[in-house]
């Protein structure tokens, strides 16, 4: 604790101290001058104090669901962390771990090596090919010439049957490099005004330059891209998600602001979700392919169960509501998605 001034005046805004801290801005009434003991102490106390509350905050969120919303509501809040901080701090840690621990960049630099790779194997089948083909033509030598160029197919890595595999990025379906590169070609030799123009022609043709630019890079690059975006799709969601909540429930006893933070509550609970799942899958690949299933339940066990905690409705009702609420909000995050997915390739 440092030494209280003599004087009586706020140094701060200059109103009159009576006790130890001023009761018009909260500064306490100390020695400017203070000693590097009493500055270590104060870090101490300062730290100790956000980092047990945010111990608090982060236990109740996981394990209470509903529980932080009907305290905020009910005026309980110094103890825990303010929803809007919670948030940026938990969705910040998150994404900030799925896009170090991706390995996009690297994969992209992969799928550039390969087309570079497969751009010179292609220029040198071409060029003896050519070279080949300018020769006198007779029956003799025909099969022989067959016969070298499937050697030369095979010593380069170049299979003849797939002539486009480094391209080959499997998109949906039997969608892939040789479909839109027919889909590409088709539409050039048509007139102008009898072309495809649609989403799907301009999604085909840009999804086509793009691995034509970094071959099988290029799907890295897309999910790169669209998992970068993603962050301002979710805060962009947070108040729809509000409104609605505020569709489904009394405007009397609730009003928008109480559904806000109670979206905020969910969604950080979900990105914790997500962290810890992440993690998990980094660490170890067993049972891998179980844990998306496990962080679905758990999503909608703990929606469910916080939606009750907060509106105090029956399990039945409680439950139609969710599912209510639940599609109307994967809805706008398909589409949210799905814009994302378009504007990074432009």
């Amino acid at each position: 604790m440092g030494h209280l001034r003599k004087e009586k005046n706020c140094l701060n805004c200059g109103a009159i101290v009576e006790e130890r801290f001023c009761t018009r801005c909260g500064q306490e009434n100390i020695e400017t001058k203070e000693s590097f003991s009493h500055i270590l102490r104060h870090f101490f106390e300062d730290f100790t104090h956000y980092d047990s509350k945010f111990l608090v905050t982060m236990r109740d969120l996981f394990t209470k669901p509903g529980f932080l919303t009907n305290e905020y509501l009910q005026g309980r809040r110094n103890s825990y962390l303010h929803p809007i901080r919670m948030y940026l701090f938990i969705s910040f840690v998150y994404f900030l771990f799925a896009l170090s621990t991706g390995n996009y960049a690297a994969r992209v630099q992969k799928g550039l090596q390969e087309k570079a790779s497969y751009d010179d194997r292609k220029i040198v089948r071409d060029s003896i090919a050519m070279m080949i083909a300018k020769t006198k033509t007779d029956t003799t030598h025909g099969p022989v010439r067959a016969a070298v160029l499937t050697h030369i197919d095979s010593l380069l890595h170049f299979p003849k049957d797939t002539a486009q595999e480094a391209y080959n990025v499997l998109m949906f379906g039997d969608v892939d490099y040789r479909y839109l590169s027919r889909f590409d070609s088709l539409q050039q030799t048509l007139p102008p005004d009898q072309r495809e123009s649609s989403v799907r022609s301009w999604f085909y043709s840009r999804w086509l330059q793009s691995i034509e630019k970094y071959g099988t890079g290029s799907t890295a690059l897309l999910i790169q891209k669209t998992r970068m975006a993603i962050p301002k799709l979710m805060f962009i969601l947070l108040p729809l998600c509000a409104l609605i909540l505020k569709l489904f429930y009394s405007k009397k006893k609730y009003c928008y602001a109480d559904h806000a933070i109670f979206t905020l509550h969910f969604h950080c609970a979900v990105f914790l979700l997500f962290l810890v799942i992440d993690i998990v899958a980094y660490i170890t690949s067993a049972a891998k392919q179980y844990l998306p299933i496990a962080e679905t339940l758990l999503i909608v066990i703990y929606f469910i169960t916080a939606i009750r905690t907060v509106y105090k409705q029956s399990w039945a009702i409680t439950t139609l509501k969710s599912v209510g609420v639940a599609i109307a909000y994967l809805m706008m995050l398909m589409v949210g998605v799905l814009v994302l997915g378009l504007t990074a390739l432009l």
